[in-house]
């Protein structure tokens, strides 16, 4: 069984939840609309949540640094297992 490697995915989730973030709330700021009220109910779930464009830099940070340390736990945790299992 192949193990992962934690410091690649937890750059990939990183990358992918900052990247959707990024990319929701700038069609949000920029047009309004339907991506106004998706973003604001995603960012009532967020501590410091605020709909301008530092709080877009805010909730970006805040996805790269979750999302990497998601990505590490989620490759480790399968490497464990994984080891387990051989």
């Amino acid at each position: 069984m192949n193990l992962l490697n934690a410091k690649a995915w937890g750059a990939t989730v990183a990358t992918l939840a900052g990247l959707c973030w990024f990319v929701g709330m700038s069609l949000a700021l920029l047009m309004g609309g339907w991506f106004e009220s998706v973003v604001m109910w995603m960012g009532s779930m967020h501590p410091w949540f605020s709909y301008t464009w530092g709080g877009m830099v805010w909730m970006l940070v805040l996805h790269v640094v979750v999302g990497f340390i998601f990505g590490w736990i989620f490759a480790s945790v399968y490497n464990a297992y994984a080891k387990r299992l051989k």
